[in-house]
């Protein structure tokens, strides 16, 4: 999930009941703000042993997956832009899987970047993917609401590679925006930024998956929950 800033008190409580409510197996988190010595200690706060850190440039970025003991993860490659790991989990019965959490450059500019990664990504490995976060972009215009419409350059761009990785849209229940600017009136905008992608091997092993859309008071990104079966 997109936290804005993990270090306030009253985001770190939100995160805590979440967790406690939901208790997900692997959390990932984006635009933290902090080092890695805040970072690992938000990972106690929130109960989880074990964590990858991507520590933030100044005062943007920053990047955590938190997992439980359940789940076995092996980190394969991390950047400002993404946390790569391969998992599995006797539980939910995956032997192996792997997941990218992967968030996409803010800037329209170095948007391009973004869907380089996720192209070298994919060259990288053939075994069943999932890649969740916040993209920044969406797959069709119909995805933003508000003023600021989407160049159609834009979206296709990102719908390219997505469709160059071999992913799927999982799909969502709940809101149908996952980021709201919260202004007022005319100047708001609404987006769906934030999603989960399956490449063919993923939908075919692990189809049945379901992604959730979590309103969040504390952020101005919903949080995803994605229950994988």
């Amino acid at each position: 999930m997109n936290c804005r800033g993990c270090g306030r008190p009253e985001a770190v409580q939100e995160l805590r009941h979440l967790v406690e409510e939901r208790r997900p197996s692997v959390l990932f988190l984006m635009e933290t703000k902090m080092g890695e010595e805040r970072a690992l200690g938000l990972k106690r706060d929130l109960g989880f042993p074990n964590a990858i850190i991507v520590k933030s440039e100044g005062l943007s970025g920053g990047l955590a997956l938190l997992w439980r003991h359940d789940v076995t993860v092996a980190e394969v490659s991390k950047s400002r832009s993404h946390i790569d790991v391969m998992l599995s989990c006797d539980q939910l019965r995956i032997s192996q899987l792997r997941l990218t959490g992967f968030y996409g450059e803010p800037r329209c500019e170095r948007r391009k970047e973004s869907w380089y990664l996720m192209r070298f990504l994919r060259a990288q490995s053939s075994v069943p993917w999932l890649c969740v976060g916040d993209f920044n972009e969406v797959l069709s215009v119909e995805e933003q609401f508000g003023v600021n419409e989407r160049e159609q350059w834009q979206v296709a761009a990102f719908q390219d590679a997505v469709n160059d990785c071999g992913f799927t849209d999982l799909g969502f229940h709940g809101l149908p925006f996952t980021w709201d600017n919260r202004q007022e009136g005319d100047r708001n905008v609404k987006a769906r930024l934030d999603r989960a992608l399956g490449d063919s091997r993923f939908m075919a092993e692990l189809g049945d998956s379901e992604v959730f859309h979590l309103p969040l008071a504390e952020s101005d990104h919903a949080g995803l929950l994605v229950e994988v079966r």
